[in-house]
């Protein structure tokens, strides 16, 4: 639907500086580039302050990421999908992509205390554990939810823009219910693609948040539109603690 731009070398810089074949005042000066190697494409983010998304995900600041044919990165209000005949990663690929991972300073809090007392032993290791991690943080589809894990904290993603039949409201409930019936669980609803609640699936939300309770879990809410978080206060559905984005969530105590 957009503009296809040809990248032939081996470096294409996205910024605003007057060096990046692609410019956009409303970016970082250097603000991302996309990395060609062995026929390989990968997007590197350059910490300018300002997000790289990937498939809807956050890049880690300073991190590089390979790409694969279809994948979608954004950067400010530009969106893009990459295109080219993929050459699969070899093992010795996903050594130098880990080697290098492993390099930067802002990737440093994907390997948790745990991690680095029983440090990976090669580079091959380190690329599988990276993997895994951020797998783990980008979650895994469950029925109408997307669940992972990050930093201690279980986060839920509601794939559902609108949340109102009653029918599927129960169906959410226990989807949750079902999926995160342990104990002692610090649980993050991520209300980001959510357009459109009613007053049961507000409800819903605080009988879920009484039912973690009574497990010895807590729970939090982030990215809520302001009409619903509008409609939590009216309904009374108070003492949840609500964050404007994910990050803050995370790092907060509750």
């Amino acid at each position: 639907m957009g503009t296809p731009i040809p990248i032939t070398g081996d470096l294409f810089l996205i910024g605003s500086d007057k060096f990046c074949q692609l410019r956009n005042s409303h970016l970082g000066s250097k603000h991302c580039a996309l990395v060609t190697r062995d026929k390989k494409v990968f997007l590197r983010d350059f910490n300018s302050g300002q997000p790289t998304t990937l498939n809807g995900e956050v890049l880690p600041n300073g991190a590089e990421w390979p790409l694969h044919a279809g994948d979608k990165f954004a950067v400010g209000n530009l969106e893009f999908m990459i295109q080219y005949r993929e050459k699969p990663l070899s093992g010795r690929d996903l050594e130098e992509w880990a080697a290098s991972c492993l390099d930067v300073e802002a990737n440093r809090n994907l390997l948790d205390e745990e991690d680095v007392f029983h440090a990976p032993t090669n580079a091959s290791e380190a690329a599988q554990s990276i993997i895994e991690r951020l797998n783990a943080q980008k979650g895994f589809i469950k029925g109408r939810l997307r669940i992972g894990l990050e930093n201690g904290v279980t986060t839920v993603r509601f794939n559902d823009t609108k949340i109102v039949d009653e029918g599927e409201i129960a169906m959410i409930k226990k989807e949750l219910c079902d999926n995160l019936h342990k104990a002692n669980l610090r649980v993050l609803l991520d209300l980001k693609n959510v357009r459109r609640l009613s007053s049961l699936g507000v409800t819903m939300i605080g009988e879920f948040n009484r039912w973690l309770k009574n497990m010895g879990s807590t729970m939090a809410l982030c990215r809520v539109r302001s009409e619903i978080q509008g409609m939590l206060g009216l309904l009374h559905v108070d003492g949840i603690k609500v964050f404007p984005d994910k990050r803050s969530a995370i790092m907060s105590s509750w």
